[in-house]
């Protein structure tokens, strides 16, 4: 049975039990990584300025603690495997759903936000959904 390594276990120590719940459950089922949870106000300024977030600091479900969002990588690591992130998707959002817990996946949102999954361009990220109300439950990450 895979198993989380250290890097993976750091990210998933700041998400929200919610999120730990469901990533502990999946990783039993398929290998993958937990790439990124909680983003600080350097690291959210670089990923905007980077290209790899539209968002900026304090606009993003990566900003608060606990995460409430994460960015999870399928095993092998390719990062072009569309068919791997699904296969990750279905067993995360199955989770989810069966945990009654609201979750919603980047793969299922194009560059505007409105659904599809044939334009999928955040194929890592899942959320608390509604994410903006699970952060005011929570506090901004200051920290890098």
């Amino acid at each position: 049975m895979p198993v989380f390594g250290v890097a993976s276990l750091t990210n998933l120590s700041k998400c929200h039990p919610h999120l730990k719940t469901i990533a502990n459950e999946a990783i039993k089922e398929m290998d993958f990584r937990v790439l990124d949870s909680t983003r600080g106000r350097d690291a959210q300024t670089r990923a905007y300025k980077t290209g790899k977030s539209k968002a900026k600091f304090g606009q993003s479900a990566h900003n608060y603690v606990p995460a409430i969002a994460f960015d999870l990588f399928p095993f092998p690591y390719d990062w072009n495997d569309r068919k791997a992130f699904k296969r990750l998707a279905d067993i995360v959002m199955r989770i989810a759903k069966e945990k009654g817990i609201p979750l919603r996946w980047g793969g299922d949102w194009n560059m505007d936000g409105d659904k599809t999954t044939s334009d999928a361009w955040d194929m890592p990220h899942f959320e608390l959904t509604p994410w903006r109300d699970w952060a005011k439950k929570s506090k901004l990450y200051e920290d890098g």
